[in-house]
């Protein structure tokens, strides 16, 4: 299946270039997908005066006078911080079919080399690696929606990679600058940033303050103040964008909470507000308790990889704007996941493959249900595999530690050091 999953996006790449080539869009989508928003910013960095990167005007003119078959009212919004610009500026200077070709090759490249760097941080069994790369290169979410749509989402995908590979390594500074260059997508960061300072991982904060510091000081040398001002203006008008109502074809398209409930409400106000709220706050809370208490798990190292793969996951679920294609973060969670299986009972690892499967088959049929049903639910596989590995996490250290269960996902969920004196349950 994977394999058939592979040959498909290579054949569907092609007809898109064939078609590119003749001035023609495929499936609805100009040749390249996305990959003209950043070449165009490429364009600009290299003909323009660099802070023009956040004209619209500029930007849109460019994108339709290099890509005539783009539809007359589309227009794509750069709305990323202003350094990772700097990755599109050799790119640019090919013509555009030759710089997505060019893309296409870096961004497999990139996404091989963090699917090397993964097996390595998590410790995967070897007999399970050639299926694990089967599954990373054949899902959904890279292969059709980030490698052909020519996004972004395989750099930050590399980014996480080697924080988790650093991480393992026990070179917590140099994890938290890698988290750091990954800044200029501040909604997969922003969750676990907040995780890791509710769980006081200080050395991890050290490196991701030193890495924002020195990709600030470097936009506002690329740009200057103004510039970053513009780019803080076109981030919040993207986002009321992203999260506010829309039409069913394109909400589907997103596997965050903000759009699973304006899909199910119909865009209802302010009930639809209400519910996202509450709901955030308390996956939030769940989350932060895990994260507080965490600081007492040195005795199951595993619990841990358990915890960031709940993470990663809730990631994309407590967030305001998950486009599908950001969902290739379910690869690194899911590589944990496999990691910490070792010698685990039966019935888990059971649990387990189960998960796995709906992680990777529930992509591919969506976005077709959430458009037509009103129902993604591939926000509820994601918030579920984030509940039941937080679940595993917990289990974990109560099987290695002496620890009181006291929490509120289980009979052995959260956990505190028994200290030899009885506790109630909450």
């Amino acid at each position: 299946m994977s394999l058939m999953a592979v040959a498909a996006g290579v054949l569907l790449c092609g007809i898109s270039i064939f078609r590119g080539l003749h001035g023609q869009a495929c499936m609805g989508r100009p040749m390249g997908g996305d990959f003209i928003e950043f070449y165009v910013i490429g364009k600009i960095l290299n003909n323009f005066d660099p802070s023009r990167i956040y004209d619209l005007k500029l930007a849109v003119d460019l994108q339709h006078s290099i890509l005539p078959s783009m539809a007359d009212t589309q227009m794509l919004v750069y709305a990323h911080a202003p350094y990772v610009a700097l990755l599109f500026k050799p790119f640019a200077m090919l013509p555009y079919l030759w710089a997505y070709a060019a893309w296409l090759g870096f961004s497999a490249a990139l996404y091989l080399t963090g699917i090397t760097l993964l097996f390595r941080a998590t410790a995967l069994p070897a007999e399970h690696r050639t299926t694990g790369f089967l599954l990373a290169v054949s899902f959904m979410p890279f292969i059709f929606e980030t490698w052909i749509g020519g996004q972004l989402s395989v750099v930050i995908f590399f980014l996480w990679a080697l924080f988790l590979c650093f991480r393992h390594q026990n070179r917590l500074f140099l994890a938290g600058v890698a988290l750091a260059l990954g800044v200029f997508k501040p909604t997969l960061i922003a969750l676990p940033l907040a995780m890791l300072i509710v769980g006081r991982r200080w050395r991890i904060l050290q490196g991701f303050a030193t890495g924002a510091v020195v990709m600030a000081a470097l936009s506002i040398k690329m740009i200057g103040l103004d510039g970053c001002r513009a780019w803080v203006n076109t981030l919040m008008f993207a986002g009321r964008v992203a999260a506010g109502p829309g039409e069913a074809w394109h909400l589907a398209k997103s596997v965050d909470m903000s759009s699973f409930f304006h899909l199910l409400l119909f865009n209802a106000f302010p009930l639809t507000g209400i519910v996202v709220v509450a709901c955030g706050i308390l996956a939030f809370a769940v989350l932060a308790r895990a994260w507080w208490q965490s600081t007492g798990w040195a005795a199951a190292p595993t619990a841990e990889s358990w915890l960031w793969a709940a993470t990663l996951c809730l990631t994309l679920v407590v967030n305001s704007y998950a486009p599908i294609y950001d969902a290739i973060l379910v690869v690194p969670a899911a590589a944990l996941a496999a990691g910490a299986m070792e010698g685990r009972s039966t019935e888990e690892q059971v649990a387990f493959r189960g998960w796995l499967l709906l992680l990777y088959m529930v992509a591919w049929i969506t976005q077709s249900m959430a458009e037509f049903l009103h129902l993604q639910i591939y926000t509820l596989v994601l918030a579920g595999f984030g509940w039941w590995a937080l679940k595993m996490a917990h289990r974990t250290v109560l099987s290695t530690t002496a620890w009181q269960p006291i929490g509120l996902l289980d009979s052995d969920a959260i956990c505190m050091p028994s200290k030899n004196v009885l506790r109630p349950r909450i």
